[in-house]
């Protein structure tokens, strides 16, 4: 009993150490807790604080005079409730002639002050506009000289001075409250004017407000003509109900348009904004201060964007075998050409900053001038290729000067211009600039730095690769073929460099296009794609179309691949395994695609056919020593091999037995040679997985009799090799069970395979090959 006793008390005494040890760690863990919920508790009043702030900020800017001078009003109001008490304060004070002169005395010394001053503050001023003349254009700087803001401020600011001084002329005691809070108001107004004109004169003068101003005088000028042109409408417009009933009658808007025929000087004021901005452009690119010029540029863009607005649908695009006068437009022309001379002077200078700042101005105006209405939705987007025209006649001007980041820059806004002509028009819409990137991107050739133009150019070709299969337009192929057209003369140019053994050069600055390792090339963009439609249901439109622009895109696809591959193998390039990879990588999505459920029999015969086409480049290697030793280099016998394979896997028995019979045809086209590659070994064991993975007994006789045939044609004419071979595979047979990790697929394939099929099936295929060493194996090390 005691001996229990000192158990239990032993027990309680042990709970009581763990609940007293547990006290801290659990005030730890609560003080933790409430640590961290109030650092973000206090990040979090700091981030609205933050917001509040900027709110506060944007609405002074927006609303800050409006809100000054109602509260000045505001307060002269209810101060004016004091004047009683005011004079009941002052009026005893003042009773005196005496008194009331001295009284009289401050008011005369004080207007003449502010008159002086506001005399002094008004100069001043001037001087300061006078200063900046330099800083911007004669026109401009007359029409903001004479700023009526400015100028009313500078009146007010005189007329109070002089009433104040008018104050001194007080004859009565019994008015002095309202005189001095008159002229105690009257200052405090002529402080905040002298305020208001020295910050007015700092917005004059600041080039950003200055271009603003602009801007909005503008778009004030342009809004007031297309009201006068709405207003002048039923003067000239004879049938408002055909224009709107007929289809057969044009849509355009053509009372504007006879108005703006009527009225040709329209556009003046808007074109001498235009003027206004690239003057500011120029002059401060050339001081250095491209931040303003930046701005220049915007006000530009800023002002086409108004203009269109205002001329609505007047616009005509171009039309074949048709000569419209109207589609020529003065204002756009004149605007790019400002654009273009300023990019010369900038080109002439040496002045990347403004060169670049002009091409994205291009670039820019593309983006605007697609949203012109030519009122019909299959017009031309005239103005937009226009613009995109003076964007690539400079990108190309640019090339002789040795400007590699201007070039990159003009590229990829080449690109981007190809973007949105291609989402607002189609692929016809971007066949030219689709020539002139090729075209642009072969500068690499000439010069080593601009190398990273090219990979630049092919990074676009790739993109556009992309956006075309999952464009909702229709007949893509012609485009198709011309970006890889493009891309093999980029291609072919560029491996007549050298290419350094570890760098590289060529499948480096080739690999946005044709890269199947990066994670950023067009094959992971194809992958992403081709799930997504693998994924989506059977009467998925969008689905459907990217089906659609597949096929349209794969067709002729072989004849550029077969023609870069041979030329890779000629040059012994490094973009040899690319080249391959690619293949065998868009071969396989070929066929993901064709088992997709929106994919109807039609399309999915000919996804299979292109997929077809496509693998049997492969087949097209040249069968001399040096090449076959340097393209099993980048593993040709496993490609073929897992091709095949993953055909079968995706329920594609036919194409795969094509694969097969290429891998047949490269097993005696390379087994021949002694590549010290085992290539005639590796591809039998291949041969035989395919045809056990086959389950058929009919394609085990058929790769039987097929190397019967062709050992007897004579294509493996040196009998050490195939004595050597058939002992490398007897001796394999003989150790078809191995547990580990495979480097090799084909391996991987024998050791998943049914051993007890396998093994004869390699010991028939050695006797075959070498019936003279039949029975005798080699020791086999595993490959």
């Amino acid at each position: 009993m005691q001996f229990g006793r000192l158990t239990k008390s032993a027990k309680i005494w042990k709970m009581l150490r763990v609940s007293f040890r547990s006290v801290p760690r659990r005030f730890k863990k609560n003080a933790r807790r409430a640590s961290v919920r109030l650092a973000r508790l206090r990040a979090v009043l700091w981030q609205k604080l933050y917001i509040a702030r900027s709110r506060l900020l944007v609405w002074r800017l927006r609303h800050g005079p409006v809100a000054a001078a109602i509260l000045l009003l505001v307060l002269t109001g209810i101060s004016a409730y004091w004047i009683p008490a005011l004079q009941g304060i002052l009026e005893p004070s003042f009773a005196t002639e005496a008194r009331l002169a001295l009284l009289r005395s401050l008011f005369l010394t004080l207007g003449g002050a502010l008159i002086g001053a506001a005399a002094i503050v008004s100069s001043l001023v001037l001087f300061a506009m006078q200063v900046n003349i330099e800083r911007m254009p004669h026109g401009l700087f007359r029409r903001l000289s004479a700023d009526l803001r400015l100028l009313s401020a500078f009146a007010a600011t005189f007329l109070l001075a002089v009433a104040i001084t008018g104050l001194s002329l007080v004859q009565e005691p019994k008015h002095v409250g309202v005189v001095v809070f008159a002229a105690f108001w009257g200052t405090a107004i002529v402080l905040g004017l002298f305020l208001y004109g020295y910050r007015r004169a700092l917005i004059l003068v600041n080039p950003a407000r200055q271009l603003g101003m602009v801007v909005r005088r503008t778009q004030r000028e342009l809004r007031a003509w297309a009201s006068r042109a709405k207003r002048a409408a039923p003067l000239l417009s004879d049938s408002r109900q055909a224009l709107q009933t007929d289809p057969q009658v044009s849509q355009h808007d053509l009372t504007r348009t006879a108005y703006f025929q009527v009225n040709r000087g329209w556009t003046d004021g808007a074109e001498q904004s235009v003027r206004y901005a690239v003057s500011f452009a120029r002059r401060y690119a050339e001081q250095g201060d491209h931040e303003v010029s930046a701005l220049a540029m915007s006000a530009i863009i800023g002002i086409n964007r108004a203009y269109l607005e205002t001329k609505g649908r007047t616009f005509f695009g171009y039309q074949l075998m048709f000569d419209n006068p109207l589609t020529s437009d003065g204002f756009i022309n004149n605007t790019l050409e400002h654009l273009r001379q300023t990019a010369r002077i900038g080109v002439a200078r040496g002045d990347e900053q403004q060169i670049e700042q002009t091409l994205q101005a291009m670039a820019e105006l593309v983006w605007v001038y697609l949203a012109i209405d030519y009122a019909s939705p299959h017009a031309s987007k005239t103005h937009a290729h226009l613009a995109a025209g003076y964007l690539t006649g400079e990108v190309e001007r640019i090339l002789p000067h040795n400007m590699p980041d201007v070039l990159m820059e003009g590229v990829r806004m080449m690109g981007r211009c190809a973007d949105m002509l291609l989402a607002a028009e189609g692929p016809q819409g971007i066949t030219t600039l689709v020539q002139k990137i090729g075209i642009i991107s072969c500068a690499g050739v000439a010069r080593e730095d601009y190398w990273p133009v090219t990979s630049t150019g092919v990074e676009q070709l790739a993109r556009l690769s992309f956006d075309l299969l999952r464009t909702k337009s229709r007949e893509i192929n012609f485009v198709a073929r011309e970006i890889r057209s493009s891309m093999a003369l980029i291609a072919k140019l560029f491996m007549a460099l050298p290419n350094a053994p570890l760098m590289g050069v060529h499948s480096t600055y080739l690999a946005p296009y044709y890269s199947a390792t990066s994670a950023q090339g067009l094959t992971m963009r194809f992958s992403q794609l081709v799930n997504a439609v693998a994924d989506a249901p059977a009467d998925d439109v969008n689905a459907r179309q990217v089906i659609d622009n597949f096929v349209e895109w794969a067709e002729g696809m072989y004849q550029t691949e077969k023609d870069l591959l041979l030329h890779a193998i000629e040059k012994r390039s490094q973009f040899t395994f690319d080249i391959i990879h690619w293949i065998t990588a868009v071969t396989s999505m070929l066929i993901v695609l064709s088992n997709a459920a929106a994919c109807d029999a039609h399309r999915q015969q000919e996804l299979r056919k292109h997929a077809a086409w496509l693998i049997a480049v492969l087949s097209w290697v040249p069968d001399d020593e040096e090449a076959v030793k340097f393209v099993e280099h980048f593993q040709m016998t496993e490609t073929l091999f897992e091709a095949a394979v993953d055909a079968h896997r995706r329920d594609c028995p036919e194409l795969a037995d094509d694969i097969g019979t290429m891998l047949l045809s490269w097993t005696f086209k390379a087994g021949r040679y002694q590549t010290g590659w085992a290539i005639l070994q590796r591809s039998v064991y291949g041969l035989a997985t395919l045809a056990l993975l086959a389950d058929d007994a009919a394609a085990v006789t058929r790769l039987k009799a097929d190397i019967i045939a062709r050992v007897a044609a004579g294509n493996l004419p040196d009998k050490k090799v195939r004595d050597l071979a058939a002992l490398e595979i007897r001796g394999r047979a003989t150790s078809l069970y191995h547990k580990g990790h495979w480097s090799s697929e084909i391996e991987r394939g024998m050791a998943r395979s049914d051993h007890g099929k396998m093994r004869p099936l390699l010991e028939e295929i050695a006797d075959l090959i070498s019936p003279e060493t039949k029975g005798q194996a080699a020791r086999h090390g595993f490959l």
